[in-house]
């Protein structure tokens, strides 16, 4: 009978340190899970995923800390030996290299044939595809049979304004 009493107790214990411990580990992640989160001009927010910069292939092309190669999606910036490649290059590094950066993928498009990661690039809060479309170093690019994309509007917005002010590609 000493012994069930004593094996009773034992569980009970258990139980508590375990509730205790899911307790703190859960507040732990949820904490963590708060630091990658990212309040958009509109208000919203989003799950992200932080990661530093370490090279500048192009002005929509960048080597992330963790391996794998980005590319800014919705938008194309100039190639090696086309007008102002060296200015959307130059742009991308000022704001970008070395420096740790978000950036968020649309749902159904994460990865393009050449096995580079795609998304949106958020530097301080500022979303990079938009900035280089904004300052006349990037186009839109927009397929035909693919749903809306996340930032179309803002894209489309930020070239139209480029256009207007002749600006970089549009002079």
């Amino acid at each position: 009978m000493k012994k069930k009493k004593k094996n009773k107790i034992i569980l009970y214990f258990l139980v508590l340190v375990l509730v205790v411990l899911s307790f703190f580990g859960g507040s732990y992640f949820e904490k963590q899970k708060i630091k990658t989160q990212l309040t958009l001009p509109n208000g919203a927010s989003t799950n992200i995923s932080p990661i530093t910069v370490i090279e500048v292939g192009d002005g929509d092309t960048l080597k992330l800390s963790d391996g794998k190669t980005f590319r800014l999606y919705g938008v194309n910036a100039p190639e090696v030996k086309e007008p102002f490649f060296e200015e959307a290059k130059s742009f991308t590094e000022n704001l970008v290299l070395g420096k740790e950066i978000s950036f968020e993928q649309e749902e159904n498009y994460k990865v393009d044939k050449f096995g580079r990661s795609l998304g949106y690039v958020f530097i301080d809060g500022v979303n990079l595809n938009i900035e280089l479309v904004r300052n006349g170093l990037a186009r839109v690019v927009l397929y035909e049979k693919r749903a809306k994309i996340k930032y179309q509007d803002e894209l489309l917005s930020a070239e139209k304004s480029a256009k207007e002010m002749k600006l970089g590609i549009w002079k």
